[in-house]
């Protein structure tokens, strides 16, 4: 089996290329040049790597992979949101998301094909579990939709499809590769790690990354109604997802950001308010809102605005941190929040 370019953190490169270079019987320098070529313009092949030989192109060619991903299909929403569409071959599909913002410009990306944790108002996890990303098919939907897009990223959120700490040592790796300033060298603050609550991962993840943002979906804040809309709070019920936050936190001095969808009459009421302030009181915590937003099948009804404005005023007039109310951005193209599911509309 070919091995993956892109698995390799700058370590690694450097001492599997340098053994790959002296069997070419290639000068040294090259190494640098081939990493330009993979980190800074990312062709479409080996074979665009047009200042080194002929050659050497062909071999590496013939000895690795380049791109374990294929673009399948993009989508371009009315407010310029693109969605991806990308083939693992016979390991299925995933998809992922590029937001322009004004002077930002976020790639939200998936770490699994699908998702084992089967929320029921998010899309993707009705289409089942067909598997782990690799660390290269992790960091190929970056540097894939850098090249053909024309827009780096301002920012990086593991919001896609999957269960980012449910894929522990190969988003650690993607991460690595990520921050790594002889790499993508994207700042570990513009990095958004957004997980329903893994607890041990939760801690692993912010003591070797104290920098990369935390993101908690929340989406109810007793345990009774969590084990309905987040199936995975059986498991890791909301004691210990709180113990864990008010540890790394006060190890860290970071905010944690608490994302929650409202789903109309379900998690929307006075007492929805209560259990969250409640729940949340004494941890540094932004809260950020998010309209449902609505799929074939789903059990849910589409919040009116106006809901959600009243929900947001109600609750940031007992919570102590910020409240936000999350712009939905690629509806129309099934791109917003909880919508990927490989569904063309």
């Amino acid at each position: 089996m070919q091995p993956h370019v892109f698995d390799w953190t700058a370590t690694e490169l450097a001492k599997h290329g340098a053994r790959f270079l002296e069997e070419a019987d290639e000068p040294a320098y090259r190494l640098k040049q081939i990493g330009k070529w993979l980190y800074d313009r990312t062709p479409d092949t080996f074979s665009e790597m047009k200042d080194l030989p002929k050659a050497l192109r062909d071999r590496l060619e013939s000895r690795f992979v380049l791109h374990p991903l294929k673009l399948e299909r993009e989508q371009c929403s009315t407010d310029g949101t693109r969605k991806f569409l990308w083939s693992r071959g016979s390991n299925g599909d995933v998809e992922s998301v590029l937001i322009p913002d004004r002077d930002r410009v976020t790639y939200c990306i998936s770490s699994q094909a699908g998702c084992p944790v089967k929320c029921p108002f998010c899309a993707t996890g009705y289409g089942g579990f067909q598997g782990q990303l690799g660390a290269a098919e992790i960091v190929d939907q970056v540097v894939q939709m850098r090249s053909k897009s024309g827009q780096p990223p301002t920012n990086i959120v593991f919001m896609g499809m999957g269960e980012p700490l449910l894929n522990f040592d190969a988003v650690y790796r993607a991460l690595e590769i990520f921050t790594d300033s002889r790499q993508l060298n994207v700042g570990s603050r513009r990095i958004t790690v957004s997980t329903v609550g893994v607890p041990d991962r939760i801690r692993e993840l912010q003591r070797r990354f104290p920098q990369i943002k935390l993101a908690i979906s929340l989406h109810a804040a007793r345990d009774e109604l969590r084990d309905e809309l987040v199936p995975l709070n059986r498991q890791y019920p909301l004691d210990r997802l709180i113990g864990v936050l008010r540890e790394t936190t006060r190890r860290t001095g970071r905010t944690v950001t608490v994302e929650y969808v409202i789903l109309p009459g379900v998690n929307d009421s006075d007492r929805d308010i209560r259990e969250i302030v409640r729940l949340l009181d004494g941890i540094p915590a932004r809260i950020n809102l998010i309209g449902f937003n609505p799929f074939a099948g789903a059990p849910y009804e589409k919040p009116p605005v106006r809901r959600l404005v009243q929900f947001r005023e109600r609750l940031a007039a007992h919570f102590p941190g910020p409240v936000t109310l999350r712009r939905a951005r690629g509806a129309d193209i099934d791109g917003a929040c909880g919508q990927l599911s490989l569904r063309s509309p």
